[in-house]
């Protein structure tokens, strides 16, 4: 991850942070690192299930 990547902002409920936040940090990851692989991880799974249909 570099300065030059995108950004964006979202808004997510606060318990949901809290839960990303203590995942980050129990993995030792950023919570940006740590977002990046659930939804490459969310990514993966989704095509997997739709090469099996």
């Amino acid at each position: 991850m570099a300065r030059h990547d995108p950004q964006m902002n979202v808004r997510i409920p606060e318990n949901l942070l809290n839960e990303v936040k203590k995942e980050a940090g129990d993995q030792r990851r950023t919570m940006t690192a740590q977002i990046n692989l659930i939804i490459e991880e969310w990514l993966d799974s989704k095509k997997q299930q739709d090469a099996k249909a």
